[in-house]
């Protein structure tokens, strides 16, 4: 596994929101396309912008925390025909659970819980210098 950070958000020509997941040297980036809302909420968490009412990720931070529960940990597992993976680890008292995500919504609570994130290595092949993202940061 590889840790990574969330480098920013960006849009590229065709106006998709792609989040940009970075080595700790930064000499990596893993682009994922995301969806607009998605972009927002990972943006806000970043800020530490809370909205006036609940986004959906704000909404099952807000459950966690009630249930005593807490993300972990996030980890990009896997990419099958472009469409990418990822799993939430949540711990609640002596239980651990493993929960199926979209990485846009893993990586939305993971920001919101300053939770690590991880990448698999075999998805280092999927990586881009960040020198050659041809998109406009947000």
């Amino acid at each position: 596994m590889i840790e990574v950070f969330v480098k920013g958000i960006a849009v590229d020509e065709d106006n998709n929101h792609i989040v940009l997941l970075s080595d700790r040297e930064e000499t990596k980036v893993l682009p994922i396309v995301i969806g607009p809302i998605e972009a927002m909420a990972i943006l806000m968490n970043m800020q530490g912008v809370a909205p006036n009412r609940p986004l959906t990720h704000n909404l099952l931070k807000n459950l966690l925390d009630l249930l005593g529960a807490e993300v972990e940990q996030v980890i990009i597992t896997n990419i099958k025909d472009n469409v990418y993976y990822a799993n939430i680890y949540v711990r609640h008292d002596k239980y651990n659970y493993e929960v199926d995500s979209r990485p846009s919504d893993a990586i939305a609570l993971a920001v919101a819980y300053n939770a690590p994130i991880y990448m698999d290595m075999k998805l280092t092949e999927f990586t881009v210098n960040p020198s050659d993202l041809n998109v406009e940061r947000q």
